[in-house]
């Protein structure tokens, strides 16, 4: 796995972060500034915190994982990407039944963190057999655009509303299932 491929990681692990970020600016519409770039902040370490964990855990298999690394590989993004779309028909049927609204705090931003770097801990794992460079590399790598992405979601959220984010989580599914594909040729081949 190069620089290029953990970029593309990067930008399709971001886009629940995006779409959540998106979503706590519609919800919340009185955020402080320092509420407003805790967002950011909490989840690219969420998105650097997860994979190292993941990478640990898988290092701790590799014997046994290695000779199927590409398949496991492939196996990880598409149940990734099916993840995604499942829980996106989950949010719109939720949608329809308005839900109490919940204060926005440290322990919300902090559940946030948590569900929108699950995927990373997956990636984490493949990255024990796959990548090609440091980990740390990768993961500031991760955390930089997640941070990014979801900088912009500040402004996205607030000017653009609801369009922008019920599309971030497909562009995620759909970046998941190309890599998944692209692991699964690598493993025939």
């Amino acid at each position: 796995m190069n620089i290029l491929e953990v970029i593309i990681i990067g930008v399709a692990l971001a886009t629940d972060a995006f779409a959540v970020t998106v979503a706590n600016c519609l919800e919340y519409d009185n955020l402080s500034r320092k509420q407003e770039w805790a967002m950011p902040v909490t989840f690219a370490a969420f998105q650097v915190l997860m994979p190292v964990i993941g990478y640990y855990l898988g290092y701790l298999f590799y014997d046994y994982i290695s000779s199927f690394s590409k398949f496991l590989t492939a196996g990880i993004f598409f149940l990734l990407a099916f993840k995604i779309v499942l829980d996106a028909i989950k949010e719109r049927k939720e949608l329809s039944a308005p839900a109490p609204k919940k204060p926005f705090g440290a322990v919300t931003l902090i559940s946030q963190g948590v569900a929108t770097s699950i995927d990373a801990l997956a990636v984490g794992v493949t990255f024990s057999v796959e990548l090609s460079f440091n980990l740390f590399i990768a993961v500031a790598v991760i955390g930089a655009v997640t941070f990014a992405i979801v900088s912009a979601a500040l402004f996205i959220g607030k000017n653009l509303g609801k369009l922008i984010g019920k599309y971030s989580i497909w562009l995620g599914a759909l970046i998941l299932f190309a890599l998944a594909v692209k692991a699964l040729i690598e493993g025939l081949l």
